[in-house]
Order: C-alpha cells, then structure tokens, then sequence
C-alpha cells in the first residue's frame, strides 16, 4: 500500500512540474508576442505619426502656395465672418489685400484687409504680384446731388457688367453716373455699378457745391508736323497742317486754365446727361495722316484724344498709338469727293444704300464696334444720318456751327447727338480765338 501510494504522489508531483513547464512556455510565448506586438504597434504609430507629419507640411505648403499680400479670386466663391458664416460673394478676378498672419496646416480661411473681419476660403484665391491700378477719372466727375439707399442685400458691378461683391447690409451712396438701368457709384476706391433692383429708393442729398458745365468744347484737328524739319514743312504746307510748337501751346492752355481732356464715352454720357463734367475739352483729330507728332505730344501731356481713322487707309492695329489714343470713325472708303451733289460732295450723302451700310459695317469691324462716326468734309443729310443709325453709330460729329451766345457752338446735355459741332483748329488760330470759344463754358 505504502509504495502504491508514493508512486501516486510521485506521478502527481511530474503532472504539476509538467503543468508549470507549460504554463511557462504559454507565458513565454505570450510575452513574446506582445513585445512582437508591441514592437510592430510602436513601428505603425511611428509610421502614422511620420506620414501625418507629411501630409500636414504638404498640407501647409499648399496653402501657403495660395496667401500673398495679393490674390485674386479664381472663380465666384463666398465671403465669411470671423465664425465663418457666408455674409456675401465675390466674383471671380476679384483682387484682394490680405492681412499678415502665421499660416498652420489647419489653415482655411484668409483674413481679408479690404473689409473688416471677412474671410475668403484658402482654395479659392491665387497670388497676384501686385494690384491692378483702377482708373480714378471718375473723381474728376461732378457728382449729382442725389444718394442712393440700397436693399439689405446689393450687387456691386464692374464697367463691363460683371459682378465684383454681394455684401448683407444696406449702404447709403452717392450718385456719380445715371444710367439707363444702374447707378454709378464709388465702393472699395474703384468706380462701381448698382443695378437699379438693388436700390431701394433715391433721395436728394448734398454731395457738392460744384455744377455741370453747360456744355463741351470739341476741337476738330488734322495734321501736325515738325517745324524744324524742312522736308515736312514744305510736304504739309495745307492750313489744316499745324506745327508741333502751336500744338504745344494749345495743350499747354489746356493745363494752365485747368481744361480736362475727356474721352469719347464720356463725352456720350455727359450728352444724354447721365453724368456731369467740369470744364472740359474733346480732343478729335481727322483722316489718320501726318499725327505721329501729336501721339507722342499727347502721351507726354498725358491727355486724351480721338482719332477718327479712314480705316481702308489706316488700321488701327499698325497705327502708333499709346494708352492716350482712341480710335473711331471717318467711313472705312467714302473718304472722295465729288459723289454727291452740293459742298464737296461727300459719298455718305446720296450713294446706294446697301453700298453706305456695307462700308459702314467694316470700318465697324474694323474698330472693335465703335458707334462714334466723324462726316467726311463735315457733310451730311437726313439720309446719312439715318444709315449711321441703321449700322449702329449712336454719335457723329460735324465741323464749326455759329452760335447767338458765342463763336462756335458747344457739345450741350441733351444736345443731337447725330451733329455734334466742333472747333476746326488751322495753322492761324490763335490762342485768343479758343480764349473766346473755352470762355463760353459756364
């Protein structure tokens, strides 16, 4: 019995020692696969922290790719606050100041300076290097002594029709431009258009002490040349030939009376009484021969004019120019004599009438649609002026007209459009004689 028993205490103490050496194995292999585990945990959330790490910097690079002092919008996209909430719209090409600020990877939106506490999204600009320079003629503009109120809600519109910002809030402005179906007004520094469905109401209100000139001097000239140059003093000898130094002095009466060179739109404007002008003066010159001298003289002075150009003769994409220069029409080939009966007999007077409309059409073509048309030798009718209208021309400009209250008659609001007069400058004008004529603007 005893020995039975001891071979059973015996088999039970190898069971035991065969239990803990498994035990031991599994707790060995456990531990190895948890420092397995760990270890290939440890290399995961290294690999994870490394690639967030690279998309953040990526991340950062893009964003900053977009911030510059300068942007411009890249498409029609939405204005936020400070909390981020839509508060209006921007146009695409819409150029921006940005404040100065540290950009993170959770960068999303750009402070703009040009509003107070507005945002634009990151995307949705591109750099710029620098900021287009607006035209400020309109400050020379009188303006008229009316506001506009807006709606809470108004759309501000570039020259050309397209949106520029949609801002909440009504605004209180004053009138600069009458148009047909919007006002012009200043915003942001930059002349800018209200559509009249944004206008809640208009009032008067006292913007100025100034008031519109009752009329514009248009001055017709034709050739200058230089009269240090033998060959083309003897070449342009005509009395509409004018030296450089008389065109000179002309320019220079202008500055010194404080005389403002305006372009031809404006001119329109001011005509169908949409806008209101100080003193001013519309420079045109005829045919499109012997003027390089007054480009560059004009560039110098940095003072508008009209060329009023025979486009069959001279095309305006090889004409020399500058900034100054604009381009309009003396027919595209009705520039003879001799066709019509009376005067000099200008074509436009009596030729076939699909034969006027078809020249008329491609000086047209030629000038990028122009509507503004000069008479060749002054002459016109009913019936060319008729044709002008039928081919699109909203302006035509005639020679001298006499008036009862002073030598020549000036371009008045409300005046025909159709036979606009004008100053005819030869080689013996004299600064007295555009004395009497400017002083005639009251």
């Amino acid at each position: 019995m005893r020995k039975k028993r001891r071979r059973k205490h015996h088999k039970k103490r190898h069971y035991r020692k065969r239990y803990r050496l498994k035990i031991s194995g599994i707790i060995i292999i456990v531990v190895f696969l948890a420092i397995i585990a760990g270890g290939t945990y440890f290399g995961i959330t290294k690999y994870q922290a490394k690639k967030e790490k690279a998309r953040q910097v990526a991340l950062k690079k893009d964003i900053q790719k977009h911030y510059h002092e300068f942007v411009i919008t890249n498409k029609e996209t939405k204005l936020y606050d400070n909390k981020h909430k839509e508060i209006g719209k921007l146009g695409q090409g819409v150029e921006l100041t940005l404040e100065d600020f540290d950009i993170t990877y959770e960068t999303i939106y750009f402070k703009i300076k040009d509003f107070e506490d507005t945002y634009v999204n990151y995307l949705d600009v591109d750099k710029v290097d620098k900021l287009t320079e607006y035209d400020k003629r309109y400050q020379k503009y009188i303006p008229f002594n009316n506001n506009v109120k807006t709606n809470d809600k108004v759309s501000f519109y570039d020259e050309n029709g397209n949106l520029v910002y949609t801002l909440n809030g009504s605004m209180d402005l004053p009138i600069i431009i009458k148009d047909d179906d919007k006002y012009g007004v200043e915003f942001k520094d930059r002349l800018l258009y209200i559509r009249k469905d944004d206008i809640k109401e208009t009032y008067e209100h006292k913007n100025t002490d100034k008031h519109n000139s009752n009329g514009v001097a248009v001055l017709n000239y034709h050739f200058v040349y230089d009269e240090n140059d033998n060959k083309e003093s003897s070449q342009c000898y005509e009395e509409i030939c004018i030296s450089k130094a008389q065109f000179k002095r002309e320019l220079d009466y202008f500055n010194e009376n404080n005389i403002w060179p305006i372009k031809m739109h404006e001119l329109e404007l001011y005509m169908d009484k949409k806008l209101q002008l100080p003193k001013s003066v519309l420079i045109t010159f005829d045919d499109g021969g012997w003027t390089k001298h007054a480009v560059d003289l004009l560039g110098e002075y940095k003072m508008y004019a009209t060329f009023f150009l025979v486009t069959s003769w001279y095309n305006p994409k090889d004409y020399y120019k500058n900034e100054y220069i604009e381009f309009h029409s003396h027919t595209h080939n009705m520039h003879d004599g001799g066709k019509c009966p009376g005067g000099q007999g200008g074509a436009i007077k009596c030729l076939d009438k699909d034969k006027i409309l078809d020249d008329l059409k491609k000086t047209r073509e030629v000038l990028n649609g122009s509507t503004a048309f000069c008479y060749p030798f002054y002459e016109y009718n009913s019936y060319s002026e008729e044709l002008l209208k039928e081919a699109g021309f909203t302006m035509a400009f005639i020679g001298e007209v006499r008036a009862s209250y002073g030598p020549y008659k000036l371009a008045e609001p409300g005046g025909d459009k159709m036979k606009i007069p004008r100053f005819v400058v030869v080689n013996y004008t004299t600064i007295a004689e555009l004395n009497r004529c400017f002083n005639e603007i009251k």
